[in-house]
């Protein structure tokens, strides 16, 4: 756990989400500071302690593996982007909904995708303005599911939704079942250097600058020649890094999106 201000809540949640936890809680105090409850494995701890102590000071405490990991629940909401309403299944479904909106059944479970943060709400965006009917979409480190999920609903006809994490699978897996698109979404543990060269019409991939910079050679390759890439989980300070690992690999036109301190790159494959 961690008390910071209001104003540093995006930089420690990154530098957390970087160091791979598996979860944020936010709660406001009264003085109007947050505190941020993090979860991760043991090993990981310490990473997190010592990445955040040069500025905060963090604590920590061991806790059974679920305690505590749906408390999240009772404070869950709907939200919105554009047409797109994002809802629990354990919610009701807003009642102020236009004829056009479409509504999604998304459960993040133990997985990232919840369209509570910005950066999933960013991409869930482009994708709706990006997604041609007919093309072929991969989520990279998808969490939930719901970019993949969207992406199906909004023309792809084929999209690949790929983690590491067995939560995610699980979660996705369930999701993609909800929302009625199995039939397009195929939900995979196979890591990125497995693709097929030049797979796909648009990548999209919110895992963190360190991660991204990283796969940065890899996400341009399964990517086709013209085609798409949307990464995120980005904050402002780390968007150049990532810029210049994806201008090393062979993509160009790019435009940073942001909200708050969180960026979005689009670019393409030259």
């Amino acid at each position: 756990m961690v008390i910071v201000d209001a104003d540093d809540v995006d930089v420690v949640s990154g530098i957390a989400w970087e160091l791979g936890v598996g979860g944020i809680e936010e709660h406001v105090r009264p003085d109007t500071r947050v505190e941020l409850r993090i979860g991760c494995e043991a090993e990981r701890a310490q990473l997190v302690l010592d990445a955040l102590s040069s500025k905060w000071s963090p604590t920590a405490e061991s806790v059974a593996a679920d305690e505590g990991l749906d408390a999240w629940r009772e404070h869950a909401q709907s939200w919105r982007v554009g047409n797109m309403v994002i809802v629990p299944p354990w919610l009701e479904t807003p009642l102020e909904l236009a004829d056009n909106d479409q509504v999604f059944f998304i459960d993040p479970g133990h997985a990232f995708g919840s369209a509570s943060h910005e950066t999933t709400r960013m991409c869930l965006a482009v994708l709706a303005e990006l997604v041609v009917p007919g093309c072929s979409v991969a989520d990279i480190g998808c969490g939930s599911g719901v970019l993949a999920i969207v992406a199906a609903h909004v023309g792809a006809s084929r999209v690949i939704a790929t983690d590491i994490a067995a939560e995610a699978i699980v979660s996705s897996l369930e999701n993609v079942r909800r929302n009625g698109v199995e039939d397009i979404v195929e939900v995979s543990t196979a890591k990125v250097e497995e693709f097929a060269h030049a797979s796909f019409d648009l990548v999209v991939a919110n895992i963190g600058a360190a991660t991204l910079c990283a796969m940065a050679n890899e996400l341009v390759r399964i990517t086709k020649l013209g085609g798409v890439l949307v990464l995120s989980g980005i904050l402002g300070e780390q968007a150049e890094g990532v810029i210049s690992a994806l201008e090393t690999a062979g993509a160009a036109n790019f435009e940073v999106r942001a909200d708050g301190e969180w960026r979005t790159v689009v670019c393409e494959r030259s």
